[in-house]
């Protein structure tokens, strides 16, 4: 399996001002080897504090870059998947609201401060979506329970999106119907889902990582399986679901499965 170099960017929470290089060159030539590169690195911007919205803080973000190296129009499930800009992050059950107070709950997260953690992005074999975040001293391939963590996490991204703070979504997994596997929904109703590639071109993905920097601690991002699959999970119901094989051929697209090369990037928040 190819890994490109993993680049680790350290942030203290008491400066004011952060310093970070960008570097793609070296790894940008590894990535190219294969059609498709998905590429990982962690940029910064202002916005509001999420606990107080007056305040202007910098919030860090994760960027996915998915590039077409080929002389093929390619398209294909993204690694990451989203609705309205919201993450899924694994958690051991859905939280449950019954006062709606979703920032009270946000509150509740605990410090990780110098501890290591994996994010892992990508399928998993109970959803097309999934944010798997574990203690780095655990095998990657190995199964394990969900963490603390992840449902801090989750309580936090459930306020910025269920909540308040951004617009109003249902937060729930990512899932299809088989009926949403036609060229024609791909192009339209469940187009965000995709990504489409010309020849040559690039898409980008962002993340809002603010969750991560709340909580603190070490984050390494990967995509453990580095292989884009002919198919996606569709569910008849919520409890049975089947492989739905993805159309050769999507408008001016052809679909793409194999192979694609792909890097780490790791960030860390708080006290070293």
């Amino acid at each position: 399996m190819f890994w490109g170099a993993v680049k680790i960017i350290h942030f203290n929470m008491k400066p004011k001002i952060f310093f970070f290089t960008l570097f793609l060159f070296m790894q940008s030539i590894s990535l190219f080897s294969q059609c498709i590169s998905v590429e990982l690195s962690v940029t910064w911007e202002m916005g509001y504090d999420i606990f107080k919205k007056d305040s202007i803080v910098s919030i860090p973000k994760l960027n996915i870059t998915y590039r077409n190296n080929c002389d093929t129009n390619y398209y294909f499930f993204k690694v990451s998947p989203r609705k309205d800009g919201s993450i899924m992050i694994l958690c051991s059950g859905m939280m449950q609201y019954e006062d709606n107070d979703y920032l009270k709950w946000a509150k509740l997260h605990g410090n990780y401060a110098n501890q290591k953690f994996n994010v892992i992005m990508g399928k998993t074999p109970w959803y097309n979506a999934g944010w798997d975040i574990f203690n780095d001293t655990k095998d990657s391939y190995e199964g394990h329970y969900f963490e603390r963590i992840g449902c801090d996490l989750d309580e936090i991204y459930q306020y910025m999106y269920a909540g308040n703070y951004f617009k109003r979504v249902i937060k729930m997994p990512f899932y299809f119907v088989p009926s949403d596997i036609t060229p024609e929904n791909i192009l339209t109703s469940v187009s965000d889902q995709f990504v489409f590639l010309k020849s040559g071109k690039t898409f980008v993905d962002t993340y809002n990582l603010i969750g991560f920097k709340i909580v603190e601690g070490c984050f390494t991002f990967m995509i453990l399986k580095n292989e884009i699959e002919n198919y996606v999970i569709a569910f008849h119901d919520h409890k049975n679901s089947i492989n739905v094989e993805l159309p050769k051929i999507v408008g001016e697209y052809y679909r793409y499965s194999g192979g694609f090369n792909t890097n780490k990037v790791t960030v860390c928040f708080g006290e070293r």
